[in-house]
């Protein structure tokens, strides 16, 4: 019961055995910690730290502004004039004015270490995905982010063994997953309305030309993954070419 889950996976894959032994929280190896049952104690007001606030994370921060029980702590991006325009329009709607981070693409480590946080949120070009993540669940606040959040198995590994070793919640944040529809499929499934579900895939066509080929925004960093990935993209990944 010593050895990680990480090792757990490998040997049991190795043996054969994955397909025969129930792979649930109850039978995990787990360290003395009980990493897999932690519990976070209920918030009563949601001090955020956010990172990266061009046209998605801007649409994020209108969404938490509606929220009752949320601050919005501190900002960071390195382009100072968003950080200073989000200040100013979160003071004039009665609210106190987040702390700003400007200082290039690492100053959100100095954010994480710095202030008082309960969950750090980013929406910043992929590759900072997980070490913003890292960088919060190593300062103990929990931490969200946007799509993908991690694109090789090592990163994934490391953002799930951050979190078990920190107790902190790390979550993908991608609303396909709660619309209407999706919902409704749920339900479905949970009264039984389909029989036993032994299998099942989803997917939906995204045209991103208009993202990808913009000289703003998303297009002056997100059509480079395209180009030197030989992969089809869609919003959430990659589905791999097979071309080398």
């Amino acid at each position: 019961m010593n050895q990680s889950r990480r090792e757990f996976v490998r040997s049991t894959a190795a043996a054969g055995l994955a397909g025969t032994i129930p792979l649930t929280p109850d039978h995990w190896p787990l360290t003395s910690q009980d990493p897999l049952r932690f519990r976070a104690p209920s918030i009563p007001l949601v001090r955020i730290g956010f990172v990266g606030i061009g046209g998605q994370g801007g649409s994020h921060l209108e969404n938490l502004l509606t929220l009752e029980g949320v601050e919005i702590a501190a900002l960071c991006d390195i382009v100072p004039e968003k950080v200073t325009a989000w200040q100013r329009k979160i003071r004039e709607r009665g609210r106190k004015e987040p702390v700003g981070f400007t200082r290039g693409p690492r100053d959100f480590e100095r954010m994480c270490a710095e202030q008082e946080l309960d969950l750090v949120f980013n929406a910043t070009p992929w590759e900072w995905h997980v070490p913003i993540i890292l960088s919060a669940l190593r300062h103990g606040k929990h931490s969200a982010s946007e799509v993908p959040l991690a694109y090789t198995v090592d990163d994934c590994w490391a953002v799930v063994e951050a979190a078990e070793k920190f107790a902190r919640h790390c979550v993908m944040m991608e609303n396909c997953n709660y619309d209407r529809m999706e919902m409704m499929v749920y339900n479905m499934v949970r009264q039984g309305l389909f029989g036993e579900i032994l299998h099942a895939e989803g997917g939906y066509l995204h045209d991103l030309r208009s993202i990808k080929f913009a000289d703003t925004g998303e297009g002056l960093w997100r059509r480079a993954w395209s180009m030197r990935r030989c992969a089809t993209w869609t919003r959430c990944g990659w589905i791999p070419s097979g071309r080398k």
